[in-house]
């Protein structure tokens, strides 16, 4: 039996880690993602389907930071309007309900893979217009429908990568901070200036990862430390994940990112690929590199 490995719950809220055993010539890969944006009109189903498919052959965790729903064309919205509401959804007054059980069938035949929803803006809106939680209604029909249920996790928190080497010791720690994101699209910058600020925030952090401005790039943060013996370290990276989406603007010009000036969006997310490819038993150490989807 295939093993995809697991994420767990870790002391403090929104803080979580999963456990990898590796070997020599040994590579696990997980799928970061954030804005599917699934029940708007111009999501791009077909992308993130093959994504979803990608992760299951590649036994991959997905991680989804924020934004899985889009859940702008309830009533009393100000940012909603008719012509952007999927047919599907109206075919009664159950709005919510009827995008939150499509979306679990969507996402049932990788239920097995997906590790983890965290809440972004639009679920946090909606939550605090409405005092009901779309995520927990999603992983709750999942549950219902196939027997496993991501974690929903906060707006905001961390991912430990524990490693341990098959046949003892060579431990090691892979920190990655999450964050949905914050600000406008950046049309300028295209979110550069959050990440350096990033960078100050979460000083242990090897891998940042936001979502949120619908754009998408990665930067190399290479930092210089000291040991405890007076060496100085200059080899350590980090790397700073920005993730796209999966939605356009498929409308007359008039929706609410299009009046606001928003540029064409960046789609897809990112390959977060752990590897060790030494050959001999002296292992080094594991490594990471971020691969854009395709």
């Amino acid at each position: 039996m295939v093993h995809i490995p697991k994420l767990e719950p870790s002391v403090s809220p929104g803080c979580y880690y999963t456990r990898l055993n590796y070997t020599t010539k040994w590579e696990q890969y997980f799928l970061l993602i954030s804005d599917v944006h699934f029940d708007a009109k111009g999501c791009n189903r077909k992308l993130i389907r093959k994504h979803l498919e990608q992760a299951r052959v590649r036994n991959a965790p997905v991680f989804i930071f924020g934004d899985l729903l889009d859940l702008m064309q309830g009533k009393n919205d100000p940012r909603g309007a008719k012509h952007d509401l999927r047919p599907e959804y109206a075919m009664d007054d159950d709005y919510l309900g009827n995008v939150c059980e499509d979306a679990a069938d969507f996402l049932a035949p990788y239920a097995e893979n997906i590790a983890l929803i965290s809440m972004g803006n639009h679920e946090f809106e909606y939550r605090r217009r409405h005092e009901i939680d779309p995520l927990t209604i999603v992983a709750t029909h999942l549950k219902i429908k196939t027997g496993v249920a991501p974690i929903i996790a906060p707006y905001t928190g961390w991912i430990q990568y524990k490693l341990k080497y098959a046949n003892g010791g060579r431990r090691k720690t892979i920190n990655m901070k999450y964050h949905h994101g914050v600000g406008g699209n950046a049309p300028v910058t295209k979110g550069a200036i959050q990440s350096n600020r990033s960078a100050v925030m979460w000083p242990n952090a090897d891998i940042m990862i936001r979502g949120h401005i619908h754009n998408r790039f990665s930067m190399s943060m290479p930092v210089e430390t000291i040991s405890n013996q007076g060496r100085i370290i200059t080899d350590q990276e980090r790397i700073y994940l920005q993730t796209g989406c999966y939605v356009s603007d498929i409308d007359d010009g008039n929706s609410w990112s299009s009046r606001r000036g928003f540029g064409v969006p960046a789609m897809g997310g990112y390959w977060l690929r752990l590897y060790n490819e030494n050959l001999t038993e002296n292992a080094v150490s594991v490594q990471y590199q971020a691969i854009p989807t395709d």
